[in-house]
C-alpha cells in the first residue's frame, strides 16, 4: 500500500494528480522557505518552541496541485535513591488550562510544517509499531496522549519532540537501533523531554533560543533540498548559538530526560540498559566523524553527548534488573520485522541483501515477498507465500498482521483487490482497533468498488486524531469512487463535496493553507448550486460544516508562535 504522497493530496490515489489504479508508487512533495525570511519571522514570535535537533531530512520538490476531482512498575527489587528522579504526577501536570491549549496550538502548528516541508515514511505498519511504543511508554508520565507521531524517511540518526507532544524519529535511528529496546530508549528519551516541559518553560532568553532551534530547523529543512552539506552547516550554525546562550540548562535537561527515559522504559516493559549501549554507538560514531572531520550525527549535536553523561547511564543502568528471556525474545522478533520492513519501504534493500538475510530472518523473508511484488515477479512472491503458510500455526500467529499484509500487498499489486479485502478482513475482525489494517482494508474495498464500506472504516480514524493525513486522503479517495460510481447525480454531487472537503483536510495538515481554502471554496461553490437547484435541506448542513472548516484553515494560517 504505497499510494501516499508527502505534500500534495491525491486525486485517485495521498494524492497525486494521476490514477491510483492500485500500483501507484509514492511521490513526495515539498516547499521550499526563504532561509534569511524563515529566521528572521520565527525570531520575531514570542511564545517557545523547540525540537531536540536541527533535522537534515531530503526531499524531492514540486509544485503541482491537482484540480477538484482529477481522478510494568518498579519491582520490590529497587530501593529508592535520593538522587533519582520522581516521574511527574499524572495529575494536572503542573499545567493550567490555557497552558494546554497554547501547547496544543503550538503543536499543531508545528506538525503542519513538518508535514509540509520533509519526506516521511507513511506506511502504517511501521507507524503503527512505533506509534503502539511510543504511547505505551508516553502513558506512564503523561495523561495526554502525544499529539502526533511522524517517522521521518531520512538516514540520519536523530529523534525529536515538540510542545503538545509532537515526537519524530528518523528512519535512519530504527536502522542503526540492534534492538527494540535501543530505539525504545530513543523514543522514551523525547517522551521524557515532553513530560519534563524541557521544551516550553522559561525566561524570554531561553525562548529566542527555542525560536532560533525551530528557525534553524526548518532552514536546514529548506537547504536540504539544494545541498547536504549546506544543510549541515545551517544546522551547525544554529546549533552553536543554541548551545552557547544554553549550554549549562541544555545539559542539565538532557540528564534529567536520561534518567526519567530510563524509568518510563523500565515500567513500559523495555530495558533500560539499552540506552547506554545506543550511546555508546553514538558516541563511536561522533569519534570517527571526529577524526574524519565529517558531521556529527543529528542525535549527537542536538543531543549533547559527553563522557560523564555516558557513564551516568551506565552507571544507573545497573540498577535496572535484565528482561527474562522471553521478553527479549518478544522484542527482538519484532524489531527484525520492523527493521526489514523499514528497510525494503525506504527502498534501502537490495535483492542479494533481502535473499541472503532472508535464509535467518522472517523479517527479511516477508521484505523480499513484498520486493518480488513492486517488481512484478508475482510467482517468486507466491512461492515464498507458499512457503510461510506452510509455518507451524503458532510462528504464523506471531508474525500477523503483518503477514497478512504483505499478502494483500502481493495480491493489490496483481489488482486482484477483492482477493486482498478478504485477506484482510480475518485480521481487522482479530484487531479491530489497529490502524494499519482499516486503512490497508479500505484502499483494497475502494478499488473493489466497495467505497461505503471503507468510509465506514476510517472515520473512527478521523475521529480519533484529526491530523491523521492518511485516513483523510483514504476518506477523499473513497468518496471520489463514489462519485464516479453513484446511480444518483444528487449522491454523486454530495460524494464529490465531500471529497473536496476532505482534501482540504490533508491539505491543512500539510502546512498548504491556501490550497485547502481553494478546495473549500470550490466544495462550497457546489454546495450553492444545490441549494439554488431546491435542495435546500440537504445543502444547509454542509454549507455549515464548510463555513466552520474555513474558519479552520484561517486561525491555523493566521496562527503564530
Amino acid at each position: 500500500m504505497n499510494h501516499y504522497n508527502n505534500n500534495t493530496p491525491r486525486a485517485t490515489g495521498f494524492v497525486t494528480s494521476q490514477c491510483h489504479a492500485g500500483r501507484g508508487k509514492r511521490r513526495h512533495y515539498i516547499g521550499l522557505l526563504t532561509l534569511a525570511a524563515l529566521i528572521s519571522s520565527l525570531s520575531m514570535q514570542g511564545n517557545a518552541l523547540s525540537f531536540a535537533n536541527a533535522n537534515t531530512a531530503s526531499f524531492n520538490a514540486s509544485t503541482s496541485t491537482p484540480s477538484a476531482l482529477s481522478g510494568a512498575t518498579y519491582g520490590s527489587w529497587q530501593t529508592k535513591n535520593s538522587d533519582e528522579l520522581e516521574l511527574p504526577s499524572l495529575q494536572g501536570q503542573g499545567l493550567s488550562f490555557s497552558d494546554q491549549y497554547q501547547n496544543k496550538l503550538v503543536g499543531e502548528w508545528a506538525l503542519q510544517n513538518i508535514n509540509g516541508r520533509i519526506k516521511m515514511e507513511h506506511d502504517p505498519w511501521i507507524q503503527e509499531t512505533i506509534k503502539d511504543m511510543t504511547w505505551r511508554m508516553n502513558a506512564q508520565v503523561r495523561q495526554q496522549a502525544p499529539l502526533a507521531l511522524v517517522v521521518i524517511d531520512n538516514p540520519s540518526i536523530n529523534a525529536f519532540a515538540a510542545p503538545g507532544g509532537v515526537i519524530g524519529v528518523n528512519t535512519g535511528t530504527i536502522l542503526a537501533a540492534n534492538s527494540m529496546d535501543e530505539l525504545a530508549s530513543v523514543i522514551a528519551h523525547e517522551v521524557a523531554h515532553v513530560s519534563q516541559r524541557h521544551y516550553e518553560s522559561g525566561a524570554d532568553e531561553r525562548k529566542k533560543a527555542l525560536l532560533m532551534q525551530i528557525g534553524g530547523m526548518l532552514a536546514a529543512i529548506a537547504a536540504s533540498a539544494v545541498d547536504g552539506d549546506a544543510t549541515a552547516a545551517v544546522m551547525m550554525g544554529s546549533q552553536t548559538a543554541i548551545m552557547n546562550s544554553s549550554m549549562a540548562f541544555s545539559r542539565s535537561n538532557e540528564r534529567e530526560a536520561d534518567r526519567v527515559g530510563m524509568q518510563i522504559m523500565n515500567q513500559a516493559g523495555y530495558d533500560p540498559r539499552a540506552m547506554p549501549r545506543f550511546f555508546a554507538t553514538m558516541n563511536q560514531k561522533s569519534q570517527l566523524n571526529q577524526v574524519e572531520n565529517q558531521f556529527l550525527p543529528s542525535f549527537v549535536r542536538s543531543h549533547p553527548l559527553s563522557n560523564e553523561r555516558l557513564s551516568d547511564t551506565q552507571s544507573r543502568a545497573q540498577r535496572y534488573p535484565s528482561l527474562s528471556l522471553i521478553q527479549q525474545q518478544r522484542h527482538q522478533a519484532l524489531f527484525d520485522l520492523l527493521y526489514w520492513r523499514v528497510q525494503v519501504m525506504g527502498k534501502h534493500a537490495s535483492e542479494t541483501s533481502l535473499t541472503t538475510a532472508a535464509k535467518n530472518s522472517i523479517g527479511a523473508k516477508l521484505a523480499l515477498m513484498y520486493w518480488y511484488s513492486e517488481q512484478q515477479r508475482f510467482d517468486d512472491a507466491n512461492d515464498l507465500m507458499t512457503e510461510m503458510r506452510a509455518l507451524p500455526t503458532r510462528q504464523q500467529q506471531s508474525i500477523e498482521p503483518l503477514l497478512s499484509i504483505t499478502h494483500s500487498q502481493v495480491l493489490s499489486e496483481q489488482n486482484k483487490w477483492q482477493q486482498a479485502a478478504e485477506v484482510l478482513t480475518r485480521q481487522q475482525r482479530l484487531y479491530p482497533e489497529r490502524r494499519d489494517l482499516r486503512l490497508y482494508l479500505a484502499e483494497a474495498l475502494t478499488n473493489s468498488n466497495q467505497p461505503l464500506q471503507a468510509q465506514t472504516l476510517l472515520k473512527p480514524l478521523i475521529q480519533q486524531q484529526s491530523s491523521d493525513r492518511y485516513a483523510w486522503q483514504s476518506m477523499q479517495l473513497a468518496n471520489e469512487k463514489m462519485a464516479k460510481t453513484a446511480t444518483s447525480p444528487q449522491v454523486a454531487r454530495i460524494a464529490t463535496i465531500n471529497a473536496l472537503r476532505y482534501r482540504s483536510h490533508d491539505q491543512l495538515w500539510n502546512g498548504r493553507y491556501d490550497s485547502a481554502l481553494t478546495s473549500l471554496t470550490q466544495a462550497k461553490q457546489l454546495v450553492e448550486q444545490m441549494q439554488a437547484s431546491g435542495q435546500g435541506s440537504s445543502a444547509r448542513p454542509l454549507l455549515a460544516n464548510i463555513a466552520q472548516e474555513i474558519k479552520d484553515v484561517k486561525t491555523a494560517k493566521d496562527y503564530k508562535p
